[in-house]
């Protein structure tokens, strides 16, 4: 397991990707995308209201089933720790047959926060 590193510290998470990845060229994640999906994840919803909510990213795409090779994409895993983002873990795994690479588990209270903004829209 790896010591967490802050997403804002792209000297050290840029390392880390680059260890995880090794010589790989299909299927990687740069410091740009990572914090995209963390950005997307936090849109609407207060810093301190995200304490403890996880992100789990895979690399997943719909592949051919005559596709005969095991696919690898490189995985990680962020937590989010009173408002601030950290990548807990990165590495090479299967990639995923499927069309959704990522998994969001909110926490209780960015839940409800969640369901307040969809109850209602301006016109």
């Amino acid at each position: 397991m790896m010591k967490r590193i802050n997403i804002t510290d792209t000297e050290k998470l840029a390392a880390a990707i680059k260890e995880a990845e090794g010589r790989a060229t299909a299927r990687t994640v740069s410091v740009k995308e990572i914090q995209y999906v963390i950005e997307e994840v936090s849109k609407d919803i207060p810093k301190a209201m995200l304490h403890g909510t996880k992100v789990y990213y895979d690399g997943a795409q719909h592949f051919p089933n005559a596709y005969k090779y095991r696919p690898e994409s490189t995985h990680w895993e962020a937590e989010n720790v009173r408002g601030r983002w950290y990548i807990t873990n990165i590495y090479r795994d299967t990639c995923p047959n499927r069309g959704k690479n990522t998994r969001v588990e909110y926490n209780e209270e960015a839940k409800q926060r969640i369901i307040e903004n969809a109850s209602y829209c301006y016109l």
